[in-house]
C-alpha cells in the first residue's frame, strides 16, 4: 500500500510540475516571441493571442518553467476577494500585499520561483509569495 501511496505521490507531483512548464520560442536577444506551437521546415509556429510564424533563424524553442523562475504570475479569476502575497512560503506568514479582484485585463508580476506550494513573485517592488491554487502560471503574458 505504501509503495502505491509513494507512487501516485509521485505521479501527482510530476503532473503539477509538468502544468507549471511550457516551450516558449525565444529570440536571439533573448525576448520572448511567443508560447512554441510546432516547428516547420523553416518556421515556428507560436501564439501570444493568435497563432503565427517566425522565421527558425535567429530564434530557438527553450522550455521556461515556474521553478526556474520564468514567465508571469496572476490572480486566479476564480477566486474572490483580495489574493494574500506573503513574506515567506507558509499559511502563517506576515501579509506583505495583496492582489484585488480585477474587472477586465489581470495585472501579472514576474515568477521568482517556486517554494512549498507557493509562486514566489515580484509585487510593489517586494518578493513575496503567492499560493498557487490561488494563482495561474505562464511562459508569457498576453494580456
Amino acid at each position: 500500500m505504501k509503495r502505491f501511496f509513494f507512487f501516485f505521490a509521485s505521479l501527482l507531483c510530476c503532473s503539477m510540475m509538468q502544468a507549471q512548464s511550457m516551450k516558449m520560442v525565444v529570440n536571439e536577444n533573448g525576448e520572448v516571441v511567443g508560447r512554441y506551437v510546432r516547428t516547420n521546415a523553416s518556421t515556428y509556429t507560436v501564439d501570444v493571442q493568435d497563432s503565427y510564424d517566425v522565421p527558425k533563424a535567429g530564434n530557438q524553442v527553450v522550455t521556461f518553467s515556474a521553478a526556474a523562475g520564468q514567465g508571469i504570475v496572476y490572480r486566479n479569476q476564480d477566486k474572490k476577494g483580495n489574493i494574500n502575497v506573503r513574506r515567506d512560503a507558509y499559511r502563517y506568514s506576515t501579509v506583505i500585499a495583496q492582489i484585488p479582484e480585477f474587472d477586465g485585463v489581470p495585472d501579472t508580476y514576474p515568477c521568482l520561483g517556486v517554494k512549498n506550494g507557493y509562486y514566489k513573485i515580484l509585487i510593489d517592488g517586494k518578493e513575496g509569495y503567492v499560493r498557487m491554487d490561488m494563482a495561474e502560471w505562464d511562459g508569457m503574458s498576453s494580456f
